[in-house]
C-alpha cells in the first residue's frame, strides 16, 4: 500500500457500464425569441449521449450508497478507470491506446463523472476533491467492457 492509500478510507467502489461521455464542449447558437430578440443558447455537444451517461453514474450511486446516506464533507479522493469501446479499425494483435481525436480528453470524461457523483450527492460539492486520478484504456481480458471504475475515498486530514 501507498502512504496516500494508508492515509485515506475508501467509500465507494463502483463499476459503471456503459459508454464514457465527455463534458464541456459546447456549441453556441443565436436565436430569435417570440418577441423578437435575439438569445445565445449554449449547448453539450452530445446532449443526450451526456444525460444517458451521467444517470448512469448517479443512479447506480445512489443504489450503491442506500437511502440513509450522508454527503461527505471535507477532502476527498477519487480514482476514475474509464474503458472506452474499441474501434473496429484498431490493430487486434497490437497494444493500442485511446489517444485518438475521438477517444475524449480525461479532464472532459472525469468532470461528466464528478458531476454526476455530485448529482448522486456522494458529496457536497465535487471542489472538495483533493486528489483525482484519471485513466482510459480499451477493454482487456479483465474488463470486457466499456464504462469505469469509480473509487472515492475520504481522505484523513489527520495524516497529511
Amino acid at each position: 500500500m501507498t502512504a496516500t492509500e494508508l492515509d485515506s478510507e475508501l467509500v465507494l467502489s463502483l463499476r459503471v457500464v456503459g459508454v464514457p461521455t465527455t463534458q464541456g464542449s459546447k456549441n453556441g447558437f443565436v436565436v430569435k425569441t417570440k418577441t423578437g430578440k435575439l438569445r445565445a443558447l449554449v449547448v453539450d455537444v452530445k446532449r443526450k449521449e451526456l444525460r444517458s451517461w451521467r444517470e448512469a453514474i448517479r443512479s447506480d450511486a445512489v443504489a450503491e450508497l442506500g437511502e440513509d446516506w450522508v454527503p461527505l464533507s471535507g477532502p476527498i479522493r477519487v480514482t476514475l478507470h474509464f474503458t472506452l469501446p474499441k474501434p473496429a479499425s484498431a490493430p487486434k494483435r497490437r497494444r493500442t491506446w485511446p489517444i485518438g481525436a475521438r477517444s475524449g480528453d480525461i479532464d472532459k470524461l472525469e468532470r461528466a463523472a464528478l458531476d454526476a457523483l455530485t448529482d448522486a450527492a456522494l458529496w457536497r460539492d465535487d471542489g472538495q476533491v483533493v486528489d483525482l486520478h484519471g485513466t482510459k484504456d480499451y477493454p482487456d481480458l479483465k474488463v470486457t467492457c466499456p464504462g469505469v471504475l469509480i473509487r472515492v475515498y475520504r481522505v484523513d486530514v489527520l495524516a497529511v
